[in-house]
């Protein structure tokens, strides 16, 4: 049976790991939107929310994409989605790639959220196949919806 101390030593453990993850995840954020923000790329993208569970862009005044952790307590698996919904209807995330966030302040084991560029290169390796697959629906005039679905029924 455990004590009253052990419980408490594990509890602190546990909250402790939590907060060190979720201080990453807010820099992580922070990294993100700046670098998207204030990039003198030209990639379209326009802030369009951010929360304590996610971040948000608008590509080309359409397209929203997501940025989150999974649901799950001390979850350090980043998820790429993108809202499959047409106009009026209720917002359909589908994920297109996955990262993984660690204590250290890495993503993937090599990318340093405190480095913005770094930060940005990789979130635009993430989403480069759907700029590819839009492009590519326009450049042989074919609808994009379509075209984007069977690319995230392959994520």
């Amino acid at each position: 049976m455990s004590t009253l101390s052990d419980l408490t030593s594990k509890a602190d453990y546990i909250a402790s790991k939590n907060n060190q993850l979720k201080a990453q995840w807010s820099l992580y954020q922070n990294s993100l939107t700046q670098a998207v923000t204030h990039s003198n790329k030209k990639i379209n993208h326009d802030f369009s929310c951010g929360e304590e569970r996610g971040v948000c862009f608008t590509l080309f005044d359409y397209f929203s994409v997501s940025i989150s952790l999974s649901d799950d307590f001390y979850s350090q698996d980043i998820v790429y989605s993108l809202d499959m919904a047409h106009s009026n209807e209720p917002h359909d995330f589908q994920t297109f790639a996955h990262a993984t966030l660690s204590e250290e302040g890495l993503v993937d084991g090599t990318v340093d959220i405190k480095d913005k560029s770094a930060v940005l290169e990789h979130y635009l390796n993430k989403i480069s196949a759907i700029y590819q697959c839009i492009f590519d629906s326009l450049k042989s005039n074919q609808p994009i919806h379509p075209q984007l679905e069977k690319l995230l029924s392959h994520a």
